[in-house]
């Protein structure tokens, strides 16, 4: 699948590419890129039932800037008042999220396993804190649409970015207590740190937060060139075509991505 993946990714490139040598007249530029990857976001996880017991919403809060890296080619061509630019580079992007819940001991088998002895539904809970980074890393195709200004030092383009994602993984921490239940003379015990990695892209691992292996998004942004060899670019993206096979989360992904790319031809 990976190799597929990738070929598909190589020959839009070199369409786009090919698409734009055809046209006579024109300037066509080519080179490298690298940069940085700024990412944040939120999700909220639908509930779902765990034998008898109801596991509520989870909501999934931005725990600041996740980063990360980008790098590779890219070719534009120049035509009398716009540019069509093509990209394919590899990026890691890093979501750093943060949830509070609350949950029936029973609905975690770790947790009602770790009781002395059984309790039934509703008698006891738990109040958790999950510290989550998610990693992705992808192959990019953007296929942008730019303007130019100041004798074609200033930028500013959009387009679609085809996004084959090459490896998701989730890291987690959580920590927490059992709430003191009075009735069955039950004290509040704290729950020590624990940690675990999901393969986000194994549907027997990830579950309901399974990864698609190929998604899309829009992206726009500015760039500056101050040498005629040397682009400053700034852009945003937002993936629009989902990133979990389940349709029912939601929530937001956005990724900013600074770089400098440097012209070989």
């Amino acid at each position: 699948m990976r190799f597929y993946q990738l070929s598909f990714a190589l020959l839009l490139s070199l369409t786009a590419s090919g698409v734009m040598a055809q046209t006579s007249g024109r300037s066509i530029e080519l080179g490298i890129k690298g940069g940085g990857t700024f990412t944040h976001g939120f999700t909220t996880v639908p509930g779902q039932t765990v034998g008898s017991v109801k596991v509520p919403d989870l909501e999934n809060k931005n725990n600041g800037i996740g980063y990360g890296y980008s790098g590779g080619l890219w070719a534009r061509k120049n035509f009398e008042r716009f540019f069509i630019q093509a990209e394919v580079t590899y990026n890691r992007f890093v979501l750093r999220q943060k949830a509070a819940i609350t949950v029936d001991v029973n609905a975690n088998a770790a947790l009602a396993n770790a009781l002395p002895v059984s309790v039934q539904p509703g008698l006891l809970n738990a109040s958790l804190n999950v510290v989550s980074e998610s990693i992705l890393e992808a192959v990019d195709v953007p296929i942008l649409i730019g303007k130019r200004w100041m004798n074609g030092k200033l930028r500013g383009y959009a387009g679609p970015n085809f996004i084959f994602v090459q490896k998701a993984q989730a890291n987690r921490t959580t920590s927490g207590a059992i709430n003191a239940n009075s009735t069955i003379n039950f004290p509040q015990t704290d729950i020590p740190a624990t940690t675990g990695t999901t393969n986000l892209l194994n549907k027997y691992e990830a579950q309901n937060l399974e990864v698609k292996d190929f998604t899309y998004a829009l992206e726009l942004g500015v760039g500056y060139t101050p040498l005629p060899f040397l682009d400053v670019d700034v852009r945003y993206a937002a993936p629009v075509g989902g990133v979990y096979k389940d349709s029912g989360i939601k929530g937001f992904l956005g990724i900013a991505t600074v770089s400098l790319g440097f012209r070989v031809f």
